[in-house]
């Protein structure tokens, strides 16, 4: 009976976080692909949870890091003004790797593909939860990888792959529910 209840709640919260991950893609419509990505990064910073040294204090803000040719524009207004796990959020850009420090999940946009070996080395052992949009990103230790997928009448949407051995290695931990709407999780 508590094993039936506790899948049952499982379930319920699984449908719970598609339904709202649904709603705030579906809030403004139409969204471009970025807006997607946008709200993509907004719910993994809201589905992870962060160890408390990966903060500067307890009132510090939770920092979004772009690294490279910023792809969103204006299209991260869709998450302007939000607060994560009680800190405000905040966007920080930087051009170059050396730039990077202090923010919690970094994007580390297509133009940073012939770097992403040295990039993520570098934040080897640190709280970060990288993500990007590139072939092979997983397989050298990225953490989640957008993937837009091609849908017909010319449509495309939005999926993610998690690697949650290298998120697990960060001190990261992504909801169970996350990885339950991954269109690929690596475990190991």
């Amino acid at each position: 009976m508590r094993i039936a209840r506790r899948q049952f709640l499982g379930h319920l919260l699984a449908a719970a976080l598609a339904v709202a991950l649904a709603w705030e893609l579906s809030a403004q419509t139409p969204l471009s692909p970025y807006q997607h990505k946008a709200l993509y990064l907004f719910n993994f910073a809201k589905y992870t949870e962060w160890p408390k040294d990966a903060f500067a204090g307890d009132d510090a803000p939770f920092v979004l890091g772009i690294l490279g040719k910023d792809p969103f524009g204006k299209d991260l207004e869709v998450i302007k003004g939000k607060t994560v796990r009680g800190r405000k959020l905040e966007v920080k850009y930087f051009s170059t790797l050396e730039e990077v420090s202090g923010c919690q999940l970094l994007f580390i946009a297509l133009s940073e593909t012939n770097n992403l070996a040295q990039i993520l080395k570098a934040l080897e052992n640190t709280s970060v939860l990288t993500i990007a949009e590139a072939d092979g990103f997983l397989q050298a230790s990225g953490m989640i990888n957008l993937v837009t997928e091609k849908k017909t009448a010319g449509t495309q949407s939005v999926a993610f792959e998690v690697n949650l051995a290298a998120a697990q290695k960060a001190n990261l931990k992504l909801d169970a529910q996350l990885l339950k709407l991954a269109r690929n999780v690596l475990r190991t």
